[in-house]
């Protein structure tokens, strides 16, 4: 529950202002709280004195706004102009600093009233026995002929590292296979959004693999492995590495699809 320090307070009423449950009020002269919210942190962000704060939160990860938070939005468009999907990646692990970056990037993603409901699996350590479960998977998946408009792509995958194991177009020589889940899928998207750009920052490889989710769905083993009961939903699957290509240019897209009105 929001908490004001009256000695600290100036009874400016930025919080009432910014207060969207409307449980703040001035009185006396003083900021004062009236009932429960969703802690979204705006009082606590918009006050001037520092006077607010959430008890039940980490309130020393708080900091100040300086000239360090601002960013060039022209640099930021061709920063997202050049993100591409990377599907070759090198035999060298991601840093564990960098992962922590991407983790904090979706942990500071916004939620739906404020749910914070979204978490993670990461596959590392037992990256392979998890491959080899999926890959068996898909086997069984594709022998019992489930209706799937990808299946062609499928079959031909597999095929292949059924051929030569090195032939991997599922998860590509990639370190770390991340699942992302939440109660609300919206939640999980805009976290990995937000994780995909610290990634990009920081120059790590990310690949959204729709087909990895599919597979794992229909694998009871796979959501055995991962421990997954189906009280949250699995937003996707991302793939983090070290990109072993490199992009010279953006690539084009067809014209913007907008109306105005």
């Amino acid at each position: 529950m929001v908490s004001i320090d009256q000695n600290k307070c100036i009874g400016c009423g930025m919080c009432v202002k910014d207060c969207f449950f409307g449980v703040l009020s001035v009185k006396d002269g003083k900021a004062q709280v009236s009932g429960d919210c969703f802690n979204c942190g705006h009082c606590i962000a918009v006050c001037p004195a520092n006077a607010v704060t959430i008890p039940e939160y980490p309130m020393e990860e708080v900091r100040e706004y300086d000239e360090s938070c601002k960013m060039n939005p022209e640099n930021l468009l061709h920063f997202m102009q050049f993100r591409r999907s990377v599907r070759q990646f090198k035999k060298e692990p991601v840093p564990m600093e960098y992962m922590q970056n991407i983790l904090e990037a979706g942990r500071y993603s916004p939620t739906a009233a404020n749910l914070q409901d979204v978490s993670y699996i990461l596959v590392k350590e037992n990256l392979e026995e998890f491959k080899k479960i999926v890959w068996d998977g898909l086997g069984e998946r594709l022998a019992k002929g489930i209706p799937d408009p990808y299946a062609y792509r499928m079959q031909l995958f597999y095929d292949a590292y059924r051929e030569n194991p090195e032939k991997d177009m599922l998860f590509c020589g990639a370190d770390v296979c991340m699942l992302v889940l939440s109660n609300a899928p919206v939640n999980g998207n805009l976290a990995m959004t937000s994780m995909e750009l610290m990634a990009q920052a920081q120059g790590v490889g990310v690949l959204y693999s729709g087909f990895l989710q599919r597979i794992i769905l229909d694998t009871p083993k796979a959501l055995e492995f991962l421990g997954l009961d189906g009280t949250k939903t699995l937003g996707t699957v991302m793939l983090y590495g070290m990109p072993a290509v490199k992009y010279h240019r953006t690539a084009p897209r067809k014209k913007i699809n907008v109306t105005w009105k």
